[in-house]
């Protein structure tokens, strides 16, 4: 609902029904992760998603607030902060499991290491907070002294900017891992997801690429296919959102996306209700199991290496993942 009233930072009043809906589904969300992060014994990515979740609760208990008082800085401020940072929790945890992936199918069609992965866009998800958070205080402080609010949103537009460059970033190397383990498995005429066990000449079951024996299981499940394409979509849901609010921003604080709500509850609210619900019942411990995803766990592979005189020596390589 526009609103004229100075005083009103929203410049509308936030609709009550839907700011509560948003509050319970969050909230709903909030414990499904924690109980499921528990149960799977996921400190990284169950932390990133109770933090995420957590943090877009508190930004709707502050919206909802607000659909009595509109007035209210504080709670401006809160829903403001919260709402923004939220995702790039998110997003940490989704970039955790490309380096699991990475080990599941083999490090071998991966252009890093697995643990590269998670550290390289969790540190560019770091940067891009940072910056959010430098134009966001301008910007806030600048709104509040009536002062103009230009020199801060511009900050927090190339910090919003910078974080959908390093989502597309990621969605490539996704991309490219799954096209090149795709190449591999036509070239041995085998399918993707699943990584089948190749005959030898012996007719011994013996594993392609370096894709440990152990997650045969994981590979050859067709319910995986269904993860994968969870994960992607969830993915999307935030990279819609990233990209509305560069646009929002861009156009302006008195721009027709910021002061009509439902631009917002649709391409804000909707999609981050529907990724984070979705990586809830899609939940990675449903499909990696309890053994194969532990905090900082060490993996173990075995390498043969052939030497001149025809014998075989075995280098075992380890790759830090969690």
């Amino acid at each position: 609902m526009p609103n004229n009233d100075s005083s009103n930072f929203y410049q509308y009043v936030p609709l009550e029904a839907p700011n509560l809906t948003a509050l319970v589904l969050f909230a709903i969300a909030w414990a499904m992760h924690a109980v499921l992060a528990i149960y799977h014994k996921q400190a990284w990515f169950g932390g990133c998603m109770l933090i995420a979740t957590g943090l877009e609760l508190g930004g709707y208990i502050a919206r909802y607030l607000s659909s009595s008082n509109p007035d209210n800085y504080s709670n401006y401020i809160v829903q403001t902060v919260l709402l923004i940072f939220a995702p790039a929790f998110f997003m940490a945890g989704i970039y955790y499991l490309l380096g699991q992936i990475t080990v599941i199918w083999g490090t071998k069609y991966s252009r890093f290491g697995p643990w590269t992965y998670t550290k390289t866009f969790v540190t560019l998800d770091l940067l891009s907070i940072i910056i959010q958070g430098i134009g966001g205080g301008a910007a806030s402080g600048a709104l509040n002294s009536n002062k103009s609010t230009q020199p801060g949103t511009d900050i927090m537009v190339a910090g919003l900017a910078f974080q959908v460059f390093a989502t597309l970033l990621f969605m490539f190397c996704c991309f490219d891992y799954y096209l090149r383990v795709r190449k591999a498995h036509r070239i041995t005429g085998l399918s993707f997801p699943s990584m089948e066990l190749a005959l030898d000449s012996a007719d011994q079951r013996t594993m392609t690429g370096d894709a440990p024996a152990e997650y045969a299981s994981i590979r050859n499940s067709n319910k995986t296919k269904v993860f994968l394409a969870a994960v992607a979509l969830a993915v999307t849901f935030v990279f819609v959102r990233s990209v509305y609010r560069v646009v929002e921003l861009s156009v302006g604080w008195s721009g027709y996306l910021m002061t009509d709500e439902k631009y917002f509850l649709i391409l804000d609210t909707l999609m981050i209700v529907l990724a984070s619900w979705t990586m809830w019942i899609f939940q990675p411990g449903f499909y990696f199991g309890k053994v194969n995803i532990r905090a900082h766990q060490t993996l173990s592979l075995d390498t043969e290496v052939t030497d001149v005189d025809g014998g075989v020596t075995r280098e075992k390589k380890r790759f830090g993942i969690f």
